[in-house]
């Protein structure tokens, strides 16, 4: 009588089990796909194309399983319940992601790859070489598990990415300026440095950065009472939060820094797109989940910005996005600054030399970017 009970039991269990797959897969047939997630801040995966080539080399079955994952019903749901879950069991890293002290996230140290670490050097070192007459400067931002190391999760085994600027610095030697902003930022590691749901640094960080740095970018003058700030956003919440799936809930503030007196027009041209605007910043973005876009309007190829400084000197800034939040504090001191990401820029640095009277150039790269970044190398050689 056990066995048979059990048995009805197990049969009823399969049974619902199947409907639900069932129902699931009608589900998913009706509802709509969505073109990407606003809690992820990301793209999602649309339906791939059945094709004889994708099929026979494997590509389909693993484009149709994320995009399965990605057009789930429910995905948010599940995925809230399967975080919460890994924190009850005392998880501290969810998606690649670390969750330090007081829920600080953190972002793995990257290792670079040797080969192409050395084609963005020697890149870098040749656009001195042919252009001698451009001052140079290089400035690495560390992230956030460099400098906010105490608040790591226990057993936390992260590479140590000031070694890894040190062996960039003695590489570059003396082709260019190099700028410590590791010593900067650790005099300042009670201070608000890193967002706690973002990867990027704050606007106090990039100002601390610049204050201490001005002089050795050919500023002259004290500039630590130049600038104002302003909170602009009390409703931020960043990409790590995003991909992680932590911190959600959490509201951060953004700000921004403007000078204090003088005239701070500036004409910004998005080369590549065609427009024009009267602002550094971007208050649409305000009202997105990518409020970082503030700054410059988010990431973008190629900018032109033309200022109201007395200065003749015009900079080229090759960046990745913590730069964003730097360039205001640029702004007053140059009559121009050319800024240009790799990582989206389609021509070579040759147009751009060729294009704009150069007379400084500043490389300010987060230290994960730059040590991933396969983009450099190509713009600065043309292949």
């Amino acid at each position: 009588m056990n066995r048979k009970k059990r048995g009805q039991i197990e049969n009823l269990v399969g049974k619902i089990f199947i409907l639900l797959l069932f129902v699931f897969m009608i589900v998913n047939l009706v509802v709509p796909d969505r073109e990407q997630s606003e809690e992820e801040n990301r793209m999602l995966e649309s339906r791939p194309d059945l094709t004889m080539a994708t099929v026979m080399n494997g590509d389909f079955m693993e484009q149709w399983e994320n995009y399965m994952c990605d057009q789930f019903v429910g995905r948010e749901l599940w995925r809230g319940i399967k975080v919460s879950l890994d924190r009850l069991g005392g998880s501290r890293m969810e998606n690649g992601v670390y969750i330090g002290e007081d829920g600080q996230l953190m972002e793995e140290i990257q290792v670079p790859d040797d080969e192409q670490l050395a084609a963005n050097l020697s890149a870098i070192e040749e656009f001195t070489q042919t252009y001698p007459d451009v001052q140079t400067t290089m400035m690495l931002v560390p992230d956030a598990a460099c400098i906010l190391s105490g608040r790591l999760p226990a057993f936390a085994d992260v590479e140590d990415q000031r070694q890894l600027f040190g062996m960039v610095e003695r590489r570059l030697g003396d082709s260019v300026n190099w700028i410590d902003t590791v010593s900067v930022l650790n005099k300042h590691t009670s201070q608000k440095l890193y967002y706690k749901t973002d990867h990027h640094w704050t606007t106090q960080a990039a100002f601390y950065v610049f204050r201490d740095s001005a002089a050795e970018l050919g500023i002259d003058g004290n500039v630590g009472d130049n600038f104002v700030s302003y909170t602009v956003t009390d409703s931020f919440n960043g990409a790590l939060a995003a991909k992680s799936g932590v911190g959600l809930s959490e509201k951060e503030q953004i700000d921004i820094y403007v000078p204090a007196s003088g005239d701070d027009d500036v004409v910004v041209t998005y080369v590549d797109e065609g427009r024009k605007t009267t602002s550094l910043y971007d208050s649409s973005k305000l009202e997105t989940r990518d409020k970082y876009g503030v700054f410059l309007g988010g990431n973008t190829s190629l900018l032109d910005i033309r200022t109201v400084a007395s200065s003749e000197k015009r900079l080229l800034v090759v960046k990745d996005s913590f730069a964003d939040c730097f360039i205001p504090f640029l702004a007053p001191y140059y009559r121009e600054i050319v800024v240009v990401d790799p990582r989206y820029y389609s021509g070579t640095i040759t147009d751009i030399m060729e294009t704009y009277r150069i007379t400084d150039a500043l490389f300010l790269y987060s230290g994960n970017t730059f040590f991933t970044d396969n983009s450099i190398s190509g713009v600065f050689t043309g292949e």
